[in-house]
């Protein structure tokens, strides 16, 4: 059972919400237990990021981003971030990211430049399969 909750303005949100659920039982086909993922939509996310990914194995939220640097995002931008920050959600639902964002599979990689720790690395190889299949 998974609870996905959209809160601010975003274009298509019931098509957005689809895009979450689809995209996470696609990453995780056989979860069983209630979980609940909030993606909030706000005009900047601290830092200029283009969204942020904080949770547990219970709950996450994703915050997404409008725009970074004064410079707008295009829908299908928001989606690609939006589809980066759903493979850490994954991540954190199943306890492969530690909240701490320095443990991944019970291994310690403080020491590695953020760009270059497994996360990441899957983020970004997923997001735009993820993009393709769920979104387009």
């Amino acid at each position: 059972m998974m609870s996905v909750l959209i809160n601010g303005r975003i274009k298509n949100k019931r098509k957005v919400e689809d895009f979450v659920y689809n995209t996470l039982f696609d990453l995780m086909p056989r979860l069983k237990r209630t979980v609940y993922v909030d993606v909030n939509i706000v005009t900047q996310c601290d830092n200029d990021y283009h969204a942020l990914c904080h949770g547990d194995k219970e709950e996450v939220v994703i915050e997404l981003a409008r725009e970074s640097n004064g410079v707008k995002f295009t829908h299908n931008e928001m989606m690609l971030n939006l589809a980066h920050e759903l493979v850490h959600a994954k991540q954190f639902l199943r306890g492969e990211l530690h909240p701490s964002l320095q443990t991944w599979c019970r291994q310690d990689y403080s020491k590695t430049p953020y760009r270059d720790t497994p996360w990441e690395k899957e983020a970004y190889l997923l997001e735009d399969k993820i993009l393709t299949k769920h979104w387009k």
